[in-house]
């Protein structure tokens, strides 16, 4: 059982929760770009399926009115691209903020292939999250969300900064409403997380050929959440992440070896 709960842990739980331990940043280059390139990059929308991070987080800003999916906060480098009669007739209600482009199934090493001779451990594993995936959510990772298929629609929504983290760190997540298609309920760890945020939401696309987020993905990452919430595993992962962060060194007598196999794991999560 022991062996059961680590395979989870390792290959289901922690996927979902990598690039934690801090802030997500901005899903734009840090060198502020100029006002017409702001404009171009807001105006220029490409109907094709995106091929990377800064596609796909053009495309999901427009499929979702250039705001937060959760909180309905406006992206503040598309507020600023407007001129000012554009911006009045916003009427925002909350200061705009940073968003990001956030991933449900996050970036993982998903461009290996399983069946590749001569498998090592950076195959193995992701084959390992590839079948777990599988199993419990009926969801191919390898032929929907494998290579430049990560960037797609399905798979990003608009978030603000700190909601992002509040949905990468298994803190949030959506519960679909039974007998509709995109109306889901937002959940969280703590009620607190959710002040001043309207607890039902329905996804909607500002063109039709604009994909919404997979209510299967979401269901898989509600699970999760759910599952690490309960069971005190995202608790036991924080302390962990936080005692890693602070060794420098191995131990002589072999009793790293643990703390050794998870930092190659986290490597290979964001290779």
């Amino acid at each position: 059982m022991i062996q059961l709960a680590k395979l989870y842990q390792d290959h289901l739980l922690r996927p979902f929760r990598q690039q934690k331990c801090h802030t997500p940043t901005p899903s734009y280059h840090p060198s502020r770009p100029s006002f017409e390139e702001e404009r171009y990059f807001y105006a220029a929308i490409d109907d094709s399926a995106p091929k990377d991070h800064s596609q796909a987080k053009q495309q999901a800003l427009f499929r979702d009115g250039f705001q937060c999916m959760v909180t309905r906060v406006f992206d503040d480098r598309y507020v600023e691209s407007l001129t000012p009669e554009q911006q009045a007739a916003l009427m925002l209600t909350a200061p705009p903020q940073p968003t990001n482009a956030c991933h449900i199934f996050p970036p993982t090493n998903t461009g290996l292939d399983p069946e590749k001779e001569g498998l090592d451990f950076n195959t193995n594993y992701a084959a390992n999250v590839w079948s777990i995936v599988n199993n419990f959510g009926g969801i191919r990772l390898e032929d929907e969300l494998n290579g430049d298929q990560l960037h797609r629609l399905s798979n990003i929504m608009t978030m603000s900064q700190s909601t992002h983290s509040m949905f990468d760190t298994l803190r949030l997540w959506f519960e679909a409403v039974p007998n509709t298609l995109a109306t889901y309920d937002i959940c969280a760890t703590l009620p607190l997380y959710l002040i001043n945020i309207t607890r039902r939401v329905t996804f909607t696309a500002t063109k039709a050929n604009l994909e919404l987020p997979d209510r299967r993905y979401l269901r898989m990452h509600a699970a999760v959440c759910r599952v690490a919430y309960m069971s005190g595993a995202a608790e036991y992962l924080d302390r962990r992440d936080r005692e890693h962060k602070d060794r420098k060194v191995l131990a002589r007598d072999g009793s790293s070896a643990e703390f050794l196999t998870t930092r190659l794991q986290r490597v290979l999560l964001v290779a």
